[in-house]
């Protein structure tokens, strides 16, 4: 199977955002739905994708094709931009941001974190990730950090399968607050490895 590998390019961003999304596993519809502005998740996603100067650009991103289709994407930067800020503080409600306090209060420093990661259901098991999982510590290295780090849902085994085999342990256990039903455990995994 010849799977290509490189960085994204600003057409891309629908596609990313669309695998971010899925990536979240519905915590991204939880936090907007309140907020549409008639546009969709996915839609939101692809505009700030497409902000060349913010941190969680298509510039952070790197995707593989199949062909000429994009079959899965992995995000990743700095940790410290893993936090509530003014931005978030305007566009989702203080009660949404309350719930997930603990979750953009964690980190491991120095690390380049991997925001999000997604392989499409029928390219899985095919190596995908761990390729992801190198790129990205080649891209830490280049950069200077010595970590990387992640989150993930704890009922999410297959991804933590594939951490695991790369070497990532769990860091802490966070509690999501009662109220932010995703129809998963109500716990989330920070996970780091050394480069």
């Amino acid at each position: 199977m010849d799977i290509k590998y490189r960085n994204a390019q600003k057409e891309d961003c629908s596609k990313i955002a669309e695998y971010i999304n899925y990536a979240s596993d519905g915590i991204l519809d939880f936090l907007f739905e309140d907020i549409n502005a008639g546009m969709t998740v996915t839609q939101i996603l692809t505009y700030g994708l497409e902000d060349e100067n913010s941190h969680d650009s298509y510039k952070s991103v790197i995707v593989a094709e199949y062909g000429l289709d994009i079959i899965g994407t992995v995000q990743s930067y700095s940790s410290i931009y893993h936090r509530i800020d003014d931005e978030m503080r305007s566009f989702f409600s203080k009660e949404k941001l309350e719930q997930f306090k603990e979750f953009y209060e964690s980190g491991i420093d120095n690390s380049l974190l991997i925001n999000a990661m997604f392989v499409n259901k029928d390219f899985r098991c095919k190596g995908i990730g761990t390729k992801f999982i190198s790129l990205t510590k080649t891209k830490a290295k280049s950069l200077g950090f010595d970590k990387l780090s992640l989150f993930v849902l704890a009922d999410n085994l297959n991804a933590q399968k594939v951490y695991y085999s790369n070497g990532f342990k769990i860091a802490k256990e966070i509690k999501l607050k009662k109220a932010a039903k995703f129809n998963h455990k109500s716990e989330i995994y920070l996970m780091n490895c050394d480069i």
